[in-house]
């Protein structure tokens, strides 16, 4: 089967082809996040006149709750949740929220395989939150689960450098003047570290988790084995272990096709 899979973010959307299993079968395709729903709408639209495929899944950002948004999400435009995907698509489709569809893919063939209680943030300019609790998928009452604010994002790194008033504000600069022993730039990068240590720590007493994956492109700069050795140290009987997400970016895009694969069979189970 080919599924047809996007990933729906503020900034860009990535497609590929995907099987039921989750392989690629074709490259990622990233493209800029249109700036109108119209746009978006046409989009899709012309991925769809382009490409052959049997069905289609989308990831995306804002709550997800039987197929539908629940509203729109703050990072994309008026509108959005009001695409008629049915009629573009003009096949069977499934929409998840992005957070999930990445926790989804990393459960099944990632870094969360065979835990039973595992959580997967991503890290980007916001932060998701994808939950498996008794190795089912945590949507919650209205789908909103793991919808929390977190201040460990790209967003909030941003802001300590503003409050620093450094001359930096871009993640991945500040980190590279961290590797050069900047003074200010450290300062910054470990004040976010330590929000992201107290975060993973928030989260494990509320779910008392196993292992916990992380994705998005703040996840390369994390330094594993101070986190991991700082999460131990401030719970040395049931620390959690803190991963690299296997599947990384295109995590969403397959986790949205497994979860159509998943319906077809009548197997993923949520609660």
């Amino acid at each position: 089967m080919k599924i047809l899979s996007f990933d729906i973010g503020g900034s860009k959307i990535s497609s590929a082809l995907v099987d039921e299993h989750g392989k690629l079968l074709t490259d990622v395709k990233k493209v800029a996040t249109p700036q109108n729903c119209e746009d978006i709408s046409e989009y899709f639209r012309k991925c769809v006149a382009e490409t052959v495929f049997d069905r289609a899944a989308i990831a995306t950002a804002g709550v997800v709750k039987d197929n539908k948004l629940t509203g729109k999400p703050n990072n994309l435009p008026v509108g959005y949740e009001n695409i008629d995907f049915a009629a573009i698509f003009k096949t069977e489709y499934v929409m998840e929220n992005d957070a999930n569809a990445a926790v989804w893919a990393e459960f099944k063939l990632g870094n969360l395989l065979n835990v039973q209680h595992g959580v997967m943030l991503t890290l980007g300019t916001d932060v998701g939150c994808g939950i498996i609790c008794n190795g089912t998928l945590l949507h919650g009452k209205s789908g909103a689960a793991g919808e929390v604010q977190m201040n460990f994002s790209g967003r909030s790194l941003m802001k300590l450098a503003e409050k620093y008033e450094y001359s930096e504000t871009d993640c991945f600069k500040i980190y590279e003047r961290v590797k050069s022993r900047d003074t200010t730039a450290k300062k910054i990068y470990y004040e976010w570290e330590e929000n992201l240590i107290c975060g993973l720590l928030s989260i494990n007493r509320l779910l008392d988790t196993e292992v916990f994956a992380l994705s998005g492109s703040l996840a390369k700069i994390v330094d594993y084995a101070k986190v991991n050795t700082s999460i131990k140290l401030l719970l040395p009987t049931s620390a959690p272990e803190i991963k690299p997400a296997r599947l990384g970016v295109d995590a969403g895009l397959i986790g949205a096709a497994l979860f159509l694969s998943d319906k077809i069979r009548n197997n993923n189970k949520r609660v």
